[in-house]
């Protein structure tokens, strides 16, 4: 594909040396890498809250013991916030390899010894196991996806759009099929078996990535490390693609607490249906990313497209209530069920852009490619979502209890056309300042 970028062809990254076949099978088990990485981080969902809830000494549903259950789910994404940007710095070093394995070791472990929490009565010893597990896990999901980003933007360099896409397609369906197939084996073997389970093939996963992926990547470092991190929070537009992850990152954490109790109270839906519903929202999510990927690639720049997701992704959010701000709509299933999946297009379009615009913004501010500036740039984008995944179920909770919950995703809506909004206007004043400088250096140049 056509590289999109205006100094694609000085800043390009040069391609790792490999046959055809070999990327296919590499990109393929860096593919279900993550995709095990994400079901291992979303098993707990369809039966932990409950297992652990009858723990509480306090008693079932106590303020105080929902709001320590839920940090057992947020803790990881704090972690990958405080661990991704710096992949980057050791990436140089070790090669995204070593980093991926580690990972995945990592991931492995802590949900294997997951398994046998249920057998501890104790409440507080209970939490702090669990607590330190999941932030292992936090820790070793942010080594081996950002570590995976950024060897597949070294193998495929002209195609970094299409491989975001279909790398958050794998995630994607990690996410979706996860609890899916945890409850099944939870409602028939009970507790330990999916963390188990899942735990070994976590480990076998890990160690196709040792037999399979290359050792070192033909890039060199053009920067000092420090440098390529702190320039992610220096330009105008490294610091928009890290907002722009955020704020996809708490609209997508908004959901995951609050549509469910929404969708079932309002339209008197049963679990399994609720379920169906997100599984099409999954499903969209995965559609449009590599197709989004594709076009980002061949014919539009990211930032561009950028605007289409926010623009979906707002105003599904918009309508999901709807607010009643807008009239007197009336709440229809259909129209959620819509909603949910105009929702899951814009977050797959605008979260696949996320990474190869980045990438572009800081080629445009000098940086020539290496495995640092990959790694710093996937590690900056992950530590960012993440850190609006661990927001969004907080403030969209806090919300939707004081204001209801179409009110509150008409809030996040806000936020999220807010900042395709100043996608447009940062777009826009670029563009003048360059002609500015353009006509000034003509004029300069101009004889006496």
């Amino acid at each position: 594909p056509e590289e999109t970028s205006e100094s694609s062809g000085q800043h390009a990254p040069q391609p790792i040396p490999l046959t055809r076949l070999r990327k296919g099978i590499i990109f393929f088990v860096v593919g279900m890498n993550g995709l095990f990485v994400m079901i291992c981080l979303s098993i707990m969902i369809p039966f932990f809250p409950t297992e652990a809830n009858e723990k509480d000494p306090q008693g079932p549903d106590s303020v105080a013991g929902l709001t320590a259950i839920g940090f057992i789910f947020s803790i990881t994404a704090f972690m990958e916030f405080l661990t991704a940007p710096f992949v980057g710095k050791v990436l140089p070093k070790t090669g995204p390899k070593i980093v991926m394995f580690l990972g995945g070791l990592l991931v492995s472990g802590a949900i294997s010894i997951f398994a046998f929490v249920d057998r501890i009565d104790d409440w507080v010893t209970f939490l702090v196991l669990c607590y330190a597990l999941r932030a292992v896990q936090g820790v070793g999901t942010a080594l081996n996806l950002t570590a995976s980003f950024a060897l597949l933007v070294g193998i495929y360099p002209k195609s970094v759009s299409l491989v975001s896409g279909i790398m958050r397609a794998f995630v994607g369906l990690g996410i979706m099929i996860g609890p899916a197939l945890s409850g099944f084996i939870y409602d028939e073997h009970g507790f330990a078996l999916p963390f188990l389970i899942y735990g070994g093939i976590m480990f076998l996963s890990a160690g196709a990535i040792l037999v399979v992926l290359p050792g070192e990547v033909s890039a060199s470092e053009d920067k000092k490390s420090w440098e390529v991190l702190t320039a992610t929070i220096k330009f105008p537009w490294t610091i928009m693609w890290l907002v722009i992850s955020l704020v996809v990152g708490a609209a997508v954490g908004l959901l995951e607490p609050a549509i469910s109790p929404y969708l079932r109270e309002e339209f008197k839906v049963t679990p399994s249906e609720v379920g169906l519903i997100f599984l099409l929202h999954s499903v969209i999510f995965i559609i449009c990313a590599p197709i989004s990927g594709v076009i980002g690639d061949r014919w539009v720049k990211p930032k561009y497209i950028v605007v289409l997701g926010s623009l979906m992704q707002g105003f599904g959010l918009m309508f999901l209530g709807p607010v009643q701000a807008l009239g007197p709509i009336p709440p229809a299933l259909w129209k959620s069920i819509l909603n949910m999946a105009i929702i899951g297009g814009g977050s797959g379009i605008t979260q696949t852009c996320t990474t190869p615009g980045m990438l572009e913004a800081m080629y445009d501010a000098g940086f020539t490619d290496s495995v640092e500036l990959h790694g710093t740039v996937a590690g900056m984008i992950t530590a960012f979502f993440s850190l609006g995944i661990a927001v969004g179920p907080t403030v969209g909770n806090a919300l939707t209890g004081a204001i209801g919950f179409p009110d509150a995703s008409a809030i996040f809506s806000i936020v999220v056309l807010a900042t395709g909004l100043a996608v447009v206007v940062l777009d826009v004043i670029e563009r003048i300042y360059k002609r500015c400088k353009r006509s000034t250096y003509d004029l300069e140049r101009e004889p006496l």
